[in-house]
Protein backbone atom coordinates (compact mmCIF):
# COMPACT_ATOMS: atom_id res chain seq x y z
CA UNK A 1 0.00 0.00 0.00
CA UNK A 2 1.28 3.46 -0.93
CA UNK A 3 1.74 5.52 2.22
CA UNK A 4 0.74 9.15 2.43
CA UNK A 5 3.84 11.22 3.16
CA UNK A 6 3.84 13.88 5.88
CA UNK A 7 6.42 16.43 6.93
CA UNK A 8 6.09 17.72 10.49
CA UNK A 9 7.82 20.83 11.79
CA UNK A 10 7.56 21.22 15.55
CA UNK A 11 10.35 22.96 17.45
CA UNK A 12 9.25 21.28 20.68
CA UNK A 13 11.17 18.02 20.51
CA UNK A 14 8.90 15.99 22.81
CA UNK A 15 5.77 17.04 20.93
CA UNK A 16 7.55 16.37 17.65
CA UNK A 17 8.39 12.85 18.79
CA UNK A 18 4.81 12.19 19.94
CA UNK A 19 3.34 13.44 16.66
CA UNK A 20 5.80 11.46 14.56
CA UNK A 21 5.19 8.26 16.52
CA UNK A 22 1.41 8.74 16.35
CA UNK A 23 1.25 9.25 12.58
CA UNK A 24 3.72 6.46 11.85
CA UNK A 25 1.54 4.09 13.87
CA UNK A 26 -1.38 5.28 11.72
CA UNK A 27 0.49 4.15 8.61
CA UNK A 28 1.90 7.45 7.38
CA UNK A 29 5.44 7.99 6.17
CA UNK A 30 6.76 10.85 8.29
CA UNK A 31 9.66 13.30 7.91
CA UNK A 32 10.13 15.23 11.14
CA UNK A 33 11.99 18.51 11.62
CA UNK A 34 12.66 20.69 14.63
CA UNK A 35 14.19 23.69 12.86
CA UNK A 36 12.70 25.94 10.18
CA UNK A 37 15.97 26.12 8.25
CA UNK A 38 15.99 22.34 8.10
CA UNK A 39 12.67 22.35 6.23
CA UNK A 40 13.85 24.88 3.66
CA UNK A 41 17.13 23.01 3.17
CA UNK A 42 15.28 19.77 2.47
CA UNK A 43 12.99 21.41 -0.04
CA UNK A 44 15.76 23.36 -1.77
CA UNK A 45 17.59 20.08 -2.42
CA UNK A 46 14.29 18.54 -3.58
CA UNK A 47 15.22 15.26 -1.93
CA UNK A 48 11.92 14.89 -0.12
CA UNK A 49 8.48 15.25 -1.62
CA UNK A 50 5.88 15.05 1.14
CA UNK A 51 2.23 15.46 0.23
CA UNK A 52 1.23 17.38 3.36
CA UNK A 53 3.12 19.70 5.70
CA UNK A 54 2.07 20.10 9.34
CA UNK A 55 3.63 23.31 10.63
CA UNK A 56 3.38 23.79 14.40
CA UNK A 57 3.99 27.52 14.34
CA UNK A 58 5.41 28.68 17.65
CA UNK A 59 5.32 32.40 16.84
CA UNK A 60 3.49 34.48 14.28
CA UNK A 61 6.56 36.23 12.98
CA UNK A 62 8.34 37.00 9.75
CA UNK A 63 10.48 33.86 9.79
CA UNK A 64 7.42 31.63 10.19
CA UNK A 65 5.70 33.30 7.25
CA UNK A 66 8.84 33.02 5.15
CA UNK A 67 8.82 29.25 5.63
CA UNK A 68 5.34 29.11 4.10
CA UNK A 69 6.28 31.52 1.29
CA UNK A 70 9.40 29.55 0.41
CA UNK A 71 7.51 26.26 0.33
CA UNK A 72 4.80 27.73 -1.88
CA UNK A 73 7.46 28.83 -4.39
CA UNK A 74 8.45 25.24 -5.04
CA UNK A 75 5.53 23.06 -3.94
CA UNK A 76 1.74 22.99 -4.03
CA UNK A 77 1.48 20.36 -1.31
CA UNK A 78 -1.19 20.74 1.38
CA UNK A 79 -0.27 22.76 4.48
CA UNK A 80 -1.89 22.58 7.91
CA UNK A 81 -0.92 25.20 10.48
CA UNK A 82 -1.19 24.44 14.20
CA UNK A 83 -0.72 27.53 16.34
CA UNK A 84 -1.61 28.88 19.77
CA UNK A 85 -2.42 32.19 18.11
CA UNK A 86 -6.19 32.13 17.71
CA UNK A 87 -6.58 35.76 16.63
CA UNK A 88 -8.81 36.22 13.60
CA UNK A 89 -6.46 38.62 11.82
CA UNK A 90 -3.57 36.14 12.17
CA UNK A 91 -5.63 33.28 10.78
CA UNK A 92 -6.87 35.35 7.84
CA UNK A 93 -3.33 36.49 7.06
CA UNK A 94 -1.97 32.94 7.16
CA UNK A 95 -4.80 31.72 4.92
CA UNK A 96 -3.73 34.38 2.42
CA UNK A 97 -0.49 32.39 2.15
CA UNK A 98 -2.52 29.62 0.46
CA UNK A 99 -2.58 27.14 3.31
CA UNK A 100 -5.27 24.48 3.53
CA UNK A 101 -6.18 24.44 7.22
CA UNK A 102 -5.50 26.35 10.45
CA UNK A 103 -6.01 24.78 13.88
CA UNK A 104 -5.70 26.54 17.22
CA UNK A 105 -3.56 24.64 19.74
CA UNK A 106 -3.77 22.58 21.82
CA UNK A 107 -5.09 20.06 19.30
CA UNK A 108 -5.72 16.39 20.26
CA UNK A 109 -3.79 14.15 17.88
CA UNK A 110 -6.91 12.18 16.82
CA UNK A 111 -8.53 15.48 15.79
CA UNK A 112 -5.40 16.54 13.91
CA UNK A 113 -5.40 13.20 12.11
CA UNK A 114 -9.06 13.72 11.17
CA UNK A 115 -8.11 17.06 9.58
CA UNK A 116 -5.16 15.44 7.80
CA UNK A 117 -7.46 12.75 6.42
CA UNK A 118 -10.00 15.38 5.36
CA UNK A 119 -7.33 17.28 3.43
CA UNK A 120 -6.08 14.12 1.74
CA UNK A 121 -9.67 13.19 0.95
CA UNK A 122 -10.26 16.54 -0.76
CA UNK A 123 -7.20 15.96 -2.91
CA UNK A 124 -8.04 12.33 -3.69
CA UNK A 125 -11.68 13.09 -4.44
CA UNK A 126 -10.54 14.94 -7.52
CA UNK A 127 -8.90 11.75 -8.72
CA UNK A 128 -10.99 8.87 -7.41
CA UNK A 129 -14.74 8.85 -6.93
CA UNK A 130 -15.19 5.10 -7.43
CA UNK A 131 -12.77 2.43 -6.21
CA UNK A 132 -12.66 -1.32 -6.73
CA UNK A 133 -11.31 -3.49 -3.93
CA UNK A 134 -11.54 -7.22 -4.43
CA UNK A 135 -15.15 -8.04 -5.25
CA UNK A 136 -16.27 -4.71 -3.78
CA UNK A 137 -16.89 -1.39 -5.49
CA UNK A 138 -17.33 1.76 -3.44
CA UNK A 139 -18.85 4.96 -4.81
CA UNK A 140 -17.51 7.66 -2.51
CA UNK A 141 -19.67 10.44 -3.90
CA UNK A 142 -22.89 8.44 -3.84
CA UNK A 143 -22.01 6.67 -0.57
CA UNK A 144 -22.89 3.34 -2.13
CA UNK A 145 -21.17 -0.03 -2.00
CA UNK A 146 -21.53 -2.99 -4.36
CA UNK A 147 -20.43 -6.56 -3.72
CA UNK A 148 -19.94 -8.85 -6.71
CA UNK A 149 -21.90 -6.35 -8.78
CA UNK A 150 -24.91 -6.31 -6.46
CA UNK A 151 -25.92 -3.48 -4.04
CA UNK A 152 -24.37 -4.03 -0.62
CA UNK A 153 -27.02 -2.71 1.75
CA UNK A 154 -25.58 -0.98 4.81
CA UNK A 155 -26.66 1.59 7.38
CA UNK A 156 -25.04 5.04 7.43
CA UNK A 157 -22.65 4.05 10.22
CA UNK A 158 -21.83 0.73 8.55
CA UNK A 159 -20.96 2.65 5.40
CA UNK A 160 -18.72 5.01 7.40
CA UNK A 161 -16.85 2.07 8.91
CA UNK A 162 -16.53 0.24 5.60
CA UNK A 163 -15.26 3.38 3.86
CA UNK A 164 -12.70 3.84 6.63
CA UNK A 165 -11.55 0.25 6.23
CA UNK A 166 -11.27 0.54 2.44
CA UNK A 167 -9.40 3.85 2.56
CA UNK A 168 -6.94 2.22 4.98
CA UNK A 169 -6.82 -1.21 3.38
CA UNK A 170 -3.84 -3.28 4.37
CA UNK A 171 -3.27 -1.27 7.57
CA UNK A 172 -3.63 -2.66 11.07
CA UNK A 173 -6.14 -0.40 12.82
CA UNK A 174 -6.56 -0.38 16.57
CA UNK A 175 -10.03 -0.16 18.10
CA UNK A 176 -9.04 3.22 19.58
CA UNK A 177 -8.10 4.51 16.13
CA UNK A 178 -11.36 3.25 14.62
CA UNK A 179 -13.44 4.78 17.41
CA UNK A 180 -11.70 8.16 17.06
CA UNK A 181 -11.98 8.23 13.27
CA UNK A 182 -15.45 6.80 12.70
CA UNK A 183 -17.34 7.70 15.87
CA UNK A 184 -15.35 10.81 16.86
CA UNK A 185 -12.69 11.34 19.52
CA UNK A 186 -15.29 12.57 22.04
CA UNK A 187 -17.51 9.47 21.67
CA UNK A 188 -18.22 8.03 25.11
CA UNK A 189 -18.96 4.48 23.96
CA UNK A 190 -16.42 1.68 24.08
CA UNK A 191 -14.87 -1.01 21.93
CA UNK A 192 -18.15 -2.92 21.90
CA UNK A 193 -19.50 -0.41 19.36
CA UNK A 194 -16.66 -1.31 16.96
CA UNK A 195 -16.91 -5.05 17.53
CA UNK A 196 -20.70 -5.07 17.10
CA UNK A 197 -20.57 -3.17 13.81
CA UNK A 198 -17.73 -5.33 12.49
CA UNK A 199 -19.80 -8.43 13.33
CA UNK A 200 -22.73 -7.03 11.33
CA UNK A 201 -20.55 -6.23 8.33
CA UNK A 202 -18.95 -9.67 8.40
CA UNK A 203 -22.39 -11.28 8.41
CA UNK A 204 -23.33 -9.28 5.32
CA UNK A 205 -20.05 -10.07 3.59
CA UNK A 206 -20.52 -13.77 4.39
CA UNK A 207 -17.66 -16.24 4.69
CA UNK A 208 -17.07 -15.94 0.94
CA UNK A 209 -15.54 -12.48 1.43
CA UNK A 210 -13.52 -12.53 4.69
CA UNK A 211 -12.07 -9.08 4.08
CA UNK A 212 -12.22 -7.83 7.68
CA UNK A 213 -9.58 -9.70 9.63
CA UNK A 214 -9.12 -9.64 13.39
CA UNK A 215 -5.65 -8.75 14.63
CA UNK A 216 -5.78 -10.21 18.09
CA UNK A 217 -4.84 -7.85 20.88
CA UNK A 218 -4.87 -4.87 18.51
CA UNK A 219 -7.94 -4.43 16.32
CA UNK A 220 -8.73 -5.10 12.67
CA UNK A 221 -7.26 -5.05 9.18
CA UNK A 222 -9.18 -4.83 5.92
CA UNK A 223 -7.46 -6.98 3.30
CA UNK A 224 -8.92 -7.97 -0.06
CA UNK A 225 -6.81 -11.18 0.13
Amino acid sequence: MLQNRLMILNQKEEENHQMTEYFEESGYSVICCTEMNEVIRMFSKRKHKPELFIFCMQDSNRQSYEVIDNIRKISDMAIIIVSEDGRLDTQLYVYSKKIDDYMVAPVPLPLLEAHVEAVFRRFSDYKISVENVGAMTIDYEGRKIYLAGEPFKVTAKEYDLMEYFIRHKGMVLSRDKILDSVWGYDYIGGYRSVDTLVKKLRAKLTKEYPYIQTIYGVGYCFDEI
